[in-house]
């Protein structure tokens, strides 16, 4: 029987019964990553020295009695035999010396699934897998049984499944998992909080290129974001960097590393937000896009109030211009109609001639920086989705004209996942972006904001890569989208704080790897950033001798 019921789910057992005879460190790596339908068992029992030395001397003796039998040197078992001939006798003067152990050793796999037949595909892959460095094990017909008998602490378990291996063996077992992530041509992101596997990542060889950080407060979002994307231009020089910091603190490091940064506030900023331009001259995108600015700017407004604007603006576009319109030019044809929109008109004065009177003029932003940062440390928390808004509109006009990699940054991102148009105005984006080789990056300090909307869930079911890093809720809300389990969940509310660690712990998800990431920088990473943000704060930490590959 290769498969048995066990509770809910089958089981189809792999039990070791012969271990290879040499094995590179780690011997199993990488057999797997931890998302596969694979239990492992590993039971250890240290024999005493004296037991271990009488042992090993009984295997010389039934190797020498077998050496003696043979007829001829030219046996071809003869070389063999005197090989472990010689590695008995050297274990053995390792054991009287007391610089290794003897080790009684269970090891034995589990594919498990839903159904018999999904667990013996994964008990086959991992068969084939292991036979090919030197594994083999027992017939099928050892059953799940055998092995949960074994596995109990002071069970009886038969001693006929255990195998005597010295401390190198053993150590040569562990890890048995490893989880990697090597992409040709990706960036350092990070470390494995455990076992110290580097791991380099390539975001633009991914299905989508956009990705998020969620951490709270102190949890170092704000520096790995930049030390990622500092290292994604060292490698590629090409990459176009667009950083959009409610906070200013990303925008010092834009300037920090030769960018240009553009600092908007109220009446400052001139940019046509009806201008066709950043949606490639598709005007009937654009006067959607019109109604989530204006949405965002005015979250009072009805769906008959944005429909008027999206069809006011439609007849305007339809008409031969040379230039774009402006917002006086909708603001005219609404006060023509009969009757007139009064309160819409009310609330579009702001934009015509009250604080956001600079957007009522032709756009005359340069944006043609390959690092550009935008300071929106002087708006207020009321008028930023708006802003937000409008810059994401403006900056994936860029994307879309602009060729090579481009990656845009957005900070404080739950001001546009908390409302549903702006939420569906990401999602679109995230969606979006790639196929003009484009990948957005979002940081934000709760998780839960995306959740209080579908737009808000569809833009991380559409996010390739997720870090998170210390949640105060542990990303409990997050545990059915994202996949995660409960020792995860433990994980991330505990996860290292750079104010004491000296890094930033937390869970890296891409594809099926759940990772645990610690964030390292090397000290020139740490010099810059630390003098860019322009003081000791909450920042990931600096790890001597590490490169950015």
């Amino acid at each position: 029987m290769r498969s048995v019921r066990v509770g809910p789910r089958w089981s189809s057992p792999l039990l070791v019964r012969r271990f290879p005879r040499a094995v590179e460190v780690p011997a199993l790596a990488p057999v797997g990553a931890t998302k596969a339908r694979v239990r492992t068992l590993l039971r250890l029992q240290v024999d005493s020295p004296e037991a271990a030395v009488a042992r090993v001397r009984e295997d010389r003796a039934h190797v020498d009695a077998e050496i003696s039998s043979l007829r001829s040197e030219a046996d071809p078992r003869y070389a063999v035999l005197r090989q472990e001939e010689e590695g008995l006798e050297r274990l053995e003067q390792e054991l009287v010396a007391r610089r290794t152990r003897l080790w009684n050793v269970l090891l034995s796999f589990e594919g498990f699934g839903v159904s018999e037949r999904q667990a013996t595909a994964e008990s086959d892959r991992l068969r084939s897998d292991l036979a090919g460095r030197g594994f083999r094990f027992h017939p099928s017909s050892f059953q799940a049984r055998v092995l949960e008998e074994a596995a109990e602490v002071g069970g009886a378990a038969r001693t006929d499944l255990f195998h005597a291996l010295p401390e190198e063996g053993v150590a040569a077992l562990l890890p048995l998992w490893e989880d990697r992530l090597e992409e040709p041509g990706g960036v350092l992101v990070g470390l494995h909080a455990f076992q110290g596997t580097p791991f380099f990542m390539d975001r633009f060889r991914h299905p989508s290129h956009s990705s998020a950080i969620f951490g709270e407060t102190g949890s170092g979002k704000s520096y790995a974001s930049a030390l990622g994307w500092i290292r994604s231009r060292w490698f590629r020089p090409d990459l176009s960097v667009f950083v959009l910091d409610p906070l200013g603190g990303l925008a010092h490091v834009v300037e920090a590393l030769g960018g240009s940064v553009l600092r908007v506030g109220a009446g400052e900023l001139e940019l046509n937000p009806l201008d066709p331009a950043t949606t490639g001259g598709d005007v009937r995108a654009k006067a959607v896009q019109v109604g989530v600015m204006f949405r965002a700017l005015f979250p009072s407004l009805s769906d008959e109030e944005v429909a008027l604007v999206d069809t006011t603006l439609s007849r305007i576009y339809a008409e031969p211009r040379s230039e774009p319109p402006l917002l006086r030019d909708l603001f005219a044809r609404l006060s023509a109609l009969s009757p007139p929109p009064r309160r819409l008109l009310t609330l579009l004065e702001r934009a015509t001639m009250g604080s956001l009177r600079g957007l009522d003029r032709p756009s005359s932003l340069d944006c043609s920086a390959r690092l550009l940062g935008f300071d929106l440390s002087r708006v207020t928390p009321e008028e930023l989705p708006f802003f937000l808004t409008l810059l994401l509109d403006l900056v994936y006009g860029e994307v879309r004209r602009r060729p090579g990699p481009k990656l845009v940054v957005l900070d404080e991102a739950h001001y546009l996942a908390r409302a549903p148009s702006t939420a569906a105005f990401l999602d679109h984006l995230v969606r979006h972006v790639r196929h003009f080789q484009g990948g957005l990056e979002l940081l934000s300090q709760d998780p839960t904001d995306f959740l209080r909307d579908e737009g808000g869930r569809a833009v991380l079911r559409n996010l390739d890569a997720v870090t998170l890093l210390r949640l105060k809720d542990g990303g409990q809300s997050l545990q059915e989208l994202l996949g995660l389990r409960e020792e995860e969940l433990d994980f991330l509310r505990s996860a290292a704080l750079p104010s004491a660690a000296g890094y930033s712990g937390g869970l890296l998800r891409t594809g099926a790897l759940h990772l645990p990431l610690a964030i390292v920088s090397s000290d020139e990473e740490d010099k810059l950033l630390r003098a860019a943000f322009g003081r000791e704060r909450e920042l990931a930490a600096v790890a001597p001798g590490i490169n950015p590959r």
